[in-house]
């Protein structure tokens, strides 16, 4: 699994649909491989098994990521440093909400995403 992890919000700029987040704590990407397995008719004994490379994105945030990420942004974009990684198709996977000491909230999104392109300036 390849994976990258940013420490802070303010090295990276995370976007989506053209939005800019705000509240980001860390980003990891990463990628997994899903496997589609298709079966014979009326026996369903395995006859083939295809796998595809799903990329996978998790964001910690500060703030409710409802009102400006959506269930399925057609497009996130990650900037840092010179580089810039984008993520199109994109689906919300999961959200979870951690209620932290002192009355804080910490909101967990996975973002499963199908193609990915990375650039540099």
């Amino acid at each position: 699994m390849n994976e990258v992890l940013f420490l802070k919000g303010e090295d990276v700029t995370v976007t989506a649909d053209g939005v800019t987040l705000g509240g980001i704590v860390s980003v990891t990407c990463g990628e997994t491989t899903e496997w589609e397995i298709y079966g014979e008719i009326l026996t369903d004994i395995p006859a083939a098994r295809y796998g595809k490379t799903v990329y996978t994105v998790t964001l910690t945030m500060n703030a409710q990521p409802y009102g400006s990420l959506g269930l399925s942004p057609e497009s996130v974009l990650l900037e840092y440093g010179d580089t810039q990684v984008l993520y199109t198709a994109c689906r919300v996977e999961k959200i979870q909400c951690e209620i932290l000491p002192a009355n804080t909230v910490s909101y967990v999104v996975t973002l499963a995403s199908e193609e990915r392109s990375e650039s540099r300036e």
